[in-house]
């Protein structure tokens, strides 16, 4: 995981100049994420749970991409709040800071990381890949327009 980190999350040559205000939040501890997966009746994919055991929380960049992933502990409340009236089949994780929020689609066994508009329906769902790295790759590389069909 903290090649991952090392490769996305901190970018000496991003474009954006308020790259050394990139945060990363103090690491979660395993009960917390047990007590979500069961709050939310899933589990996490494993190198997501892995991420938030380096950094519970991010708010900067990915290469051409500004992120905000929430702390663990904020995850039900926001799902709840911005997914569960409209979209009951996600688990929100965060969003860009603007239009988009990243979710989790639960939909199917595995699960889907993903773009989604906060106003939008399902169709709108961009999957970005079943591994938090497939992920945070497509928002490093802003490609994830691309995937839509």
């Amino acid at each position: 995981m903290e090649e991952i980190i090392q490769k996305y999350f901190s970018d000496p040559q991003s474009e954006f100049e308020y790259i050394d205000k990139n945060t990363f939040n103090q690491a979660t501890e395993l009960e917390a994420i047990a007590k979500v997966e069961k709050e939310l009746n899933i589990k996490l994919p494993k190198d997501y749970r892995d991420f938030l055991l380096i950094t519970n929380g991010y708010d900067g960049t990915l290469g051409q991409s500004h992120v905000q992933f929430i702390r663990l502990e904020e995850v039900v409340k926001y799902t709840e709040m911005y997914c569960g009236e409209f979209f009951p089949w996600t688990i929100y994780l965060g969003s860009d800071g603007g239009n988009e929020m990243f979710v989790l689609d639960k939909r199917e066994k595995q699960l889907q990381f993903g773009v989604m508009p906060f106003i939008g329906n399902k169709e709108d769902f961009i999957a970005l890949g079943n591994t938090f790295e497939e992920f945070a790759k497509h928002l490093y590389y802003n490609d994830y327009w691309d995937n839509k069909t």
